[in-house]
Parts: structure tokens; sequence; C-alpha cells
């Protein structure tokens, strides 16, 4: 499970910065200072900060204003006409929530995906992993958009070819976990819509490999307390059941 080297996570960036920014809560969710993008290089923002903190007129809230562009939430302003269906309305908000990674900022805690995805919207600017499955079906009944649903099996295929596992979200701050595995899931859905399934399965068959070999580590090694590293004995039955693999 190794990140990418040019990859560190805000605590890593900003150091004291984000400690105190985090300690003194200066915003009311712990995860605004983490999504926002910094204006000018981290190294230079946090020899500013070095410099600056100890003046008797710094304000820290300030300090972070200046140098930072505040995240957005996605879809959180809208308005329900109600002359929609639910179906209607629910469809409409599909635009609203897609996310493309066209002007990425290498310092933004937020891992670039090359295809669009959806976000769950509000304060989630990312894509989760096992909330996309149920995403996708949405997306599946709702407009029938098959392409949106490949981009995003895409995109967790990337993360696996790059990281070796698909994090918890697009967020280097993930980089250190997972969720429960869907993407076998995501991909027999795929299938089920697409005119050529075994095609659709094979296609993905490399990266189904790898998530399995990744879930499956230490399962030669599961002690009597039946667990090792994301391996217990009840999971590795269900997984079985489930002819994941």
């Amino acid at each position: 499970m190794s990140k990418k080297k040019s990859i560190l996570t805000p605590d890593e960036l900003y150091k004291e910065l984000y400690k105190d920014v985090q300690l003194n809560h200066i915003f009311p969710d712990t995860k605004t200072f983490v999504d926002c993008e910094p204006k000018i290089p981290s190294n230079q923002i946090l020899d500013l900060y070095k410099k600056e903190k100890n003046s008797e007129n710094f304000n820290l809230h300030q300090f972070v204003n200046k140098y930072f562009k505040m995240p957005y939430s996605p879809a959180s302003n809208i308005s329900f006409d109600h002359q929609l269906s639910i179906v209607d309305y629910i469809d409409h908000l599909w635009d609203l929530l897609i996310e493309k990674d066209d002007n990425h900022n290498e310092e933004s805690s937020l891992v670039s995906l090359p295809y669009p995805y959806i976000v769950p919207g509000g304060r989630f600017r990312e894509i989760f992993y096992w909330d996309s499955y149920f995403t996708m079906l949405g997306l599946s009944l709702s407009s029938k958009r098959l392409s949106l649903i490949k981009n995003m099996i895409d995109n967790f295929s990337y993360l696996i070819d790059t990281y070796g596992f698909i994090p918890n979200g697009n967020r280097t701050y993930f980089l250190s976990r997972s969720q429960p595995p869907f993407f076998a899931c995501m991909i027999q859905l795929l299938a089920d819509l697409d005119d050529h399934p075994a095609y659709i399965r094979r296609q993905y068959l490399f990266q189904l490999h790898k998530e399995y070999q990744f879930w499956m580590m230490g399962k030669d090694q599961l002690s009597e307390i039946n667990i090792a590293n994301r391996v217990e004995e009840n999971f590795l039955s269900k997984i079985k059941e489930m002819n994941y693999f």
C-alpha cells in the first residue's frame, strides 16, 4: 500500500500550520482546511507562516483566507422545480454532481482522476468507493448513463493500477484506507447493462485480481483470533460465497 513519493497529505505539507488551524477550530468542519487549495506553493506558505505567526496583529483565519482558496460545496444551493417528477429531479441532479479534474492543483489534497465522476455533494467534493456502487445503481435506473458508470469504474481501475487498491476516496488523506470492496459488483452491474458482458468482465480482470490480492493479503497468516491485515475468517467465507473471484 504505497503512495506516490510526490503526494503528501495536508498535515505533511503544512505541519505546524495544519496543527494550529485544526486545533484552533477556525472552521466549523475539520474537513474544510484539508480540502482547501493553496494559492502559492505550500513551502512558501509554510515559510510565511513561520515568519508571521508571532507578530502582534497576526490573525490565523485571515492568513488562511489570504493564501488558500476555500473549497466549494457541489449542488448545495439548488431550488426544487415543483413541476418536475422526483425521477426527473434526480436525473437533473446528476449533471450538478459531475466532477472533472480539468484544472487540477498538484498540491491540492484531491487525487486527480482521468475521467468524470459523481460526488455526493455538499461538504463531500470527491468520489467515495462503496458509495459509488449505489450511485451507479441510481445512474442505471435514472437515465441509463452507461458512459458515466464506465468512467467511474475506469477511475477505480486507475486507482488500483496506481496504488494497488481503491482508497476510501480520491483524497491524499484517504490513501491509507479503503472501504468495503464493491469493485466486482460495479463491473457486474455494467456487464448486465452492456450488450457484450463477457468483454466487460475480461476488460477489468487484471484490476479485479489485483484488488482481490489486496483484500486477501495475510489470509495464510490468520492467527487464533482469526484476523490478519484486512482478512478475518468470516470475511473470507463470505467473499467465497459471493464468488468474488
